[in-house]
């Protein structure tokens, strides 16, 4: 079969190849594509680097790891799917993609568009799961692209009250306005950001701050916000050192600082923890069918996989109004 998939040559570059996407393996699925993501932060990060935060640069190499479309075939093995199913997974950005692990069938009447963002949903799911946010606890989250977005909106469904947002984009925060989310800030446009959070605080200070930048430089204003004895959640990858007081802001306030790498959530479920990685992604496919995770008024940007050189340009040197980025392989 000829499939066409992205291929990254060298730094900043990117192109679309022909490729055979080999035998369906006894325990795996062929799957047609409809629809890929970007991953803005980590997959821009790594397309500009040549590596993944802290790996080695390598060239050829694929990109991508959020998909969604319709089985063609499935292994010998494979229970409970069949031709015809479609399914949401890690596939790479590509026209066809062979699938053997974390792929989930996707619910009746949900959209492709929505579904595609499963793993970013699953990731932003780990990092609520690892602050384990209560019922009226105040939550902030630093960074309000899709994966902040959707930290702000599982804050909310578990009773966070009020759940604040912050960026440096007027037009991300006018969306999490627009998703409910309580109250938001530019940094840019207050003298100071924990004075301006205070006020909305129960304690001195919210109780769960979730960071969903990735950029190290944000974490001495992030760690300033907590409560006493609060939580610094890191979600997004930082991609670099971190340089802090740590005595004043970490150690005499006793914050905790906290690791949300979604890969570590287990493969398995267990009696003590039950949020596996297939558990957890049904639940974000199902909350998008309930309309209670709604993703697609974040998307942006749906193109054709030709004009891929110019869309990460774009997200690299000149995002504007940038969230979500889908790639139409259909």
């Amino acid at each position: 079969m000829d499939a066409q998939r992205f291929i990254c040559p060298d730094t900043r570059k990117i192109e679309l190849e022909t490729f055979d996407p080999g035998p369906v393996p006894a325990n795996g699925i062929l799957v047609k594509n409809d629809y890929t993501a970007v991953s803005v932060g980590t997959e821009v990060y790594g397309w500009i680097q040549g590596a993944e935060p802290g790996g080695k640069r390598s060239f050829p190499r694929t990109t991508g790891y959020c998909s969604t479309g319709t089985v063609l075939e499935v292994g010998s093995q494979v229970q409970h799917i069949q031709p015809g199913d479609r399914v949401a997974g890690q596939g790479n950005h590509a026209s066809h993609a062979v699938l053997t692990r974390f792929y989930r069938k996707v619910p009746e009447g949900l959209s492709p568009r929505a579904a595609v963002f499963m793993v970013m949903a699953a990731i932003a799911i780990h990092g609520h799961r690892v602050a384990r946010i209560e019922l009226g606890e105040v939550v902030a989250i630093f960074g309000l692209g899709i994966v902040g977005q959707l930290a702000a909106t599982y804050a909310k469904l578990s009773g966070a009250t009020p759940v604040i947002g912050i960026d440096l984009d007027p037009f991300r925060i006018q969306k999490a306005r627009d998703r409910g989310i309580d109250v938001c800030f530019n940094p840019k446009e207050v003298k100071d950001l924990r004075e301006a959070i205070l006020p909305h605080c129960v304690e001195d200070g919210v109780n769960v701050v979730i960071e969903a930048t990735g950029k190290p430089a944000v974490y001495p204003a992030a760690v300033k916000l907590p409560c006493l004895a609060g939580r610094l959640v890191a979600l997004g990858s930082p991609r670099g050192t971190v340089e802090m007081d740590f005595l004043a802001d970490v150690h005499l306030r006793e914050i905790s600082i906290l690791g949300a790498h979604q890969p570590k959530t287990p493969d398995q479920d267990h009696l003590y923890y039950r949020w596996s990685k297939d558990r957890d992604r049904d639940l974000v496919l199902r909350l998008m069918a309930a309309g209670k995770l709604p993703i697609e008024d974040l998307i942006t940007h749906v193109s054709k996989p030709e004009p891929c050189q110019e869309i990460y340009t774009m997200l690299a040197d000149h995002p504007k109004e940038v969230l979500g980025v889908v790639f139409d392989w259909t």
